[in-house]
């Protein structure tokens, strides 16, 4: 069942995925109508899940989950990744690829190659951390590289 991201538990379980290059208008309405088509009907095991999607800075798509009601399955969540995949194809864009590392340079987002952020970034830059898992970790995904999961590669 699809619900306003905004209404969403701060408990809420998410996925975040990450577009290289900023999003035009055009590529960020296309992303948000498939993937609220998606979770309209959104089920695990037959239950339906109540989800919601948003994107955040034209690059971060945010898919939250309320899961004290029914949790997502392996199966339900396989069935969101090829939604993704498939706008991966449908836009020619990347959105999965977890050896980037998204920083925030000269007040710009920029994608970087996890294997050139040591000579790109220094501890105190900052980064977003995809790898939260809850929404309300989203007030804190913005924090410095020495805080976060790459800092060992800087």
């Amino acid at each position: 069942m699809l619900v306003d991201f905004n209404t969403t538990a701060d408990k809420s379980r998410i996925w975040i995925y990450a577009a290289e290059q900023k999003l035009t208008n055009e590529q960020e309405n296309h992303i948000i109508k498939s993937i609220s088509d998606h979770l309209q009907n959104w089920e695990a095991h037959k239950v339906p899940l109540t989800a919601g999607v948003t994107i955040l800075e034209s690059h971060f798509i945010v898919v939250a989950l309320d899961d004290s009601k029914n949790g997502a399955s392996g199966c339900s969540i396989d069935t969101l990744q090829n939604t993704i995949q498939d706008l991966e194809k449908e836009l020619s864009i990347s959105l999965m690829n977890r050896l980037n590392v998204f920083c925030r340079i000269d007040d710009e987002i920029q994608c970087i190659s996890s294997f050139k952020l040591g000579s790109l970034a220094k501890s105190d830059t900052l980064f977003y951390d995809l790898t939260i898992q809850k929404k309300s970790d989203l007030n804190t995904y913005l924090k410095p590289i020495a805080e976060g999961w790459c800092a060992h590669l800087v």
